[in-house]
C-alpha cells in the first residue's frame, strides 16, 4: 500500500486570525493563538502546523487537505462528517477527537497519542498508524480499506460491526479489546493474541 505525502509548497509564516478566504493555503503555522477563535467551513489546504496548542481554536465543518500537524495538541478536537486527505499527524496529543462519519484517505498517525478517539461511521482508505495508543478508542460501523498498523495500543478499545479482514494486529496490544464476532473475521493476529480474542468468544483454555 502506498501512501500519497502532502502536497506542500510555498509556504509562508502565517498567524491564527480570522481569514475571509474559505480555503487557507500555503501556510506555515509556528505559534499558538492566545486568545480564542473559530474556524467555521474553511478547508485548510498545503499547510503546516509545528508546536501548536489548539485549545483556543474551534473547528465546525473544517476539511484538511495536504497537512502536516508535528508536535501538537488536537485534544478534543472535531472532525465530524468532513474530509481529511494526505494529512499526517506526527507526535501529537489527540486525546478524544472526533473522527464521526469522516472520510481519512492516504493518511498517516505515527507516535501520536490517540486515546478515547471516536472513528464510529468513518471511511478510512489508505492509512497508516505507528506507535501510537489508541487506548478506549471506537470504532463503529467504520468501514476499512488498507488500514496498515504498527505497534498500536488498542487496550479496551471498541470495535463493532467494523470489517478488519486483512488487517494485521500481530504488533499491536489488544489486551481487554471489546470486539464482535464478525469484526473479528479475517482480522490476522499471533499466536498469542489468539489467547485473548477466545476469551472474547467465552471459550477457556485447558493448561
Amino acid at each position: 500500500m502506498k501512501i500519497l505525502e502532502p502536497k506542500i509548497s510555498n509556504l509562508k509564516q502565517t498567524e491564527f486570525q480570522d481569514f475571509d478566504a474559505i480555503i487557507i493555503n500555503d501556510s506555515l503555522f509556528e505559534k499558538s493563538p492566545s486568545e480564542k477563535i473559530r474556524y467555521v467551513d474553511k478547508t485548510f489546504d498545503g499547510c503546516i502546523f509545528k508546536n501548536i496548542d489548539f485549545s483556543n481554536i474551534e473547528f465546525k465543518d473544517v476539511d484538511l487537505l495536504d497537512c502536516i500537524f508535528e508536535n501538537c495538541d488536537l485534544s478534543n478536537k472535531i472532525f465530524d462528517n468532513k474530509l481529511i486527505e494526505r494529512v499526517k499527524f506526527i507526535n501529537s496529543r489527540m486525546l478524544g477527537v472526533s473522527f464521526i462519519g469522516t472520510i481519512l484517505r492516504y493518511v498517516v498517525i505515527d507516535n501520536c497519542k490517540v486515546n478515547y478517539a471516536n472513528f464510529a461511521d468513518a471511511k478510512i482508505k489508505n492509512m497508516e498508524i505507528r506507535e501510537s495508543s489508541l487506548v478506549e478508542s471506537t470504532f463503529y460501523e467504520t468501514g476499512i480499506k488498507n488500514l496498515v498498523l504498527d505497534r498500536v495500543n488498542f487496550n479496551k478499545a471498541e470495535i463493532f460491526q467494523t470489517n478488519l479482514k486483512d488487517v494485521d494486529f500481530s504488533t499491536s496490544d489488544i489486551h481487554d479489546i471489546r470486539i464482535d464476532n464478525s469484526s473479528l473475521k479475517g482480522m490476522i493476529i499471533d499466536r498469542f493474541q489468539s489467547q485473548e480474542l477466545v476469551r472474547i468468544l467465552g471459550v477457556n483454555f485447558k493448561d
